[in-house]
């Protein structure tokens, strides 16, 4: 992934080129909107997929199906969002 943001010395700040970035009277637009606005896309979609899988997950527990194959998938995506939710997290993300 190519990177837009240089860090401003240590103080935890991040700054873009100008070329990345437009100003007009709608706001702001440019590559590095752009790809703000997928990673917030991709991390509602991941919000989304939790609860989903939340629910299937507990359908499949109600119908005693605890030892199914879709059963062990399901738990097996849970976990695995859960970490890149966590990753997110440690790095201020959320």
């Amino acid at each position: 992934m190519e990177r837009l943001t240089k860090a401003l010395e240590s103080n935890g700040l991040f700054i873009v080129d100008d070329f990345q970035i437009q100003h007009d009277a709608n706001g702001y637009s440019g590559e590095a909107i752009n790809k703000l606005a997928k990673f917030e896309n991709f991390y509602d979609d991941l919000i989304f997929k939790q609860s989903e899988i939340s629910m299937g997950l507990e359908k499949l527990r109600f119908e005693g199906k605890t030892n199914s194959v879709k059963f062990k998938q399901l738990l097996t995506n849970k976990m695995t969002n859960h970490t890149i939710l966590i990753l997110l997290k440690t790095y201020g993300l959320q």
